[in-house]
């Protein structure tokens, strides 16, 4: 199981490597006014979570998750709410919102994020929600894909090259 509960979330983190490589190094003062303004910006990136559907996403990907262990290994259906239950604790969207609503404030100013909630309220803005887990897990199933049906020629480089150190 935990080879592929690695594996499970190796996907995971591929699917939110784009968030990662944007994040930036947050350089706010502390003054009063940049408080006002971080809060005014942690609030708007709340309402912006909310317009997005994040809670439902999130519990969507916790089921998803849940069911790629079962499928895995299917003897873990007898033991499925324990499963959900640990990914639920640590990645439930109850354990994220504060951290991912200070991502979204740090990485976009108030006004970027209040153009992103009227967007996301537009039937467009909509769909995209509806669209994104969907896409997200079909290109993490690509990527994977197409690195399992390389993983040969991975174990060959790996394997020359650590005969060549051992020369």
């Amino acid at each position: 199981m935990l080879k592929n509960t690695s594996k499970s979330l190796l996907i995971i983190a591929f699917c939110s490597l784009p968030f990662a490589l944007q994040a930036t190094e947050n350089t706010a003062s502390t003054t009063a006014s940049t408080k006002v303004s971080a809060h005014a910006s942690n609030s708007a990136a709340y309402t912006l979570l909310a317009t997005m559907n994040m809670k439902q996403s999130y519990e969507g990907m916790i089921e998803r998750v849940t069911q790629m262990q079962i499928e895995q290994n299917p003897e873990l259906r007898k033991v499925k709410p324990t499963i959900h239950a640990f990914f639920t604790k640590y990645m439930g969207w109850e354990a994220q919102r504060g951290d991912v609503a200070a991502l979204y404030a740090k990485n976009y100013t108030l006004e970027e994020l209040q153009e992103l909630n009227t967007f996301y309220q537009t039937k467009l803005g909509q769909k995209s929600v509806q669209l994104m887990p969907q896409l997200a897990a079909a290109g993490a199933q690509i990527a994977q894909g197409k690195l399992a049906s390389h993983m040969g020629e991975l174990k060959i480089m790996v394997d020359a090259e650590m005969k060549k150190l051992k020369k």
